[in-house]
């Protein structure tokens, strides 16, 4: 009876696949977290474009507005001074209660019930709370959210309230020299973009690298 002959290179090649096959997984991993990554910032630029779409449309519903009625929405209004959010407490706090002032000029829901008030004009369309969340037409991006107590405002296409600040005439020179603002003839408007901006006053807590404004380049 003749015994089958061992081959000496059987266990050289199973060590052999079994390297080869640790190699493909690796790179493999290595492939997958860099399309990851790849598909991470490509998504941030589709919103930072969307963003910037935005605001130019904000820009223009703002600019309609001031045609039809000789100044741009307030924020601080003269007397009653910045609006404000309750469930907000940011460091930016007054410009963010500028999103609420956008939403019921912009989108003429002043008595704030989420549709578009009787003889109201709309100068951004599809930006009242019906037309987001309970129409079928409504945009691809929500355009504004409420935010407690009957209480609505505009917020980018990041999910985060639109940053808003407007001067009367007669003290946006002096909030222009004391930087309290960045375009004296008009308005800032902005976007954080998804940064994070904390309650504390140390400087960690802006970071304003991020945001997309209506004064800068970003």
């Amino acid at each position: 009876m003749k015994t089958p002959l061992s081959n000496p290179f059987t266990g050289r090649l199973r060590a052999f696949s079994l390297i080869e096959l640790l190699v493909v997984i690796s790179l493999i991993a290595v492939l997958a977290a860099m399309i990851i990554a790849a598909s991470s910032g490509i998504m941030k630029k589709v919103k930072r474009d969307q963003i910037k779409a935005f605001i130019a449309e904000l820009e223009n519903g703002l600019e309609e507005y001031r045609v039809d009625n000789a100044i741009y929405p307030l924020n601080p209004d003269p007397e009653a001074g910045f609006a404000s959010i309750s469930s907000y407490g940011g460091t930016d706090a007054d410009a963010v209660g500028g999103s609420a002032v956008l939403y019921k000029h912009l989108s003429g829901d002043f008595n704030e019930d989420g549709e578009v008030d009787e003889g109201e004009t709309v100068y951004v369309e599809r930006l009242d709370y019906w037309s987001n969340h309970r129409a079928d037409n409504a945009p691809e991006v929500v355009r504004c959210e409420e935010v407690g107590g009957g209480t609505y405002v505009v917020v980018d296409p990041m999910g985060s309230p639109m940053r808003y600040i407007a001067y009367a005439p007669s003290k946006v020179e002096e909030a222009f020299m004391s930087e309290k603002v960045h375009n004296a003839a008009t308005f800032d408007l902005w976007s954080i973009a998804g940064s994070e901006i904390t309650s504390g006053s140390g400087p960690d807590s802006v970071d304003e690298s991020n945001w997309i404004t209506n004064w800068g380049s970003n």
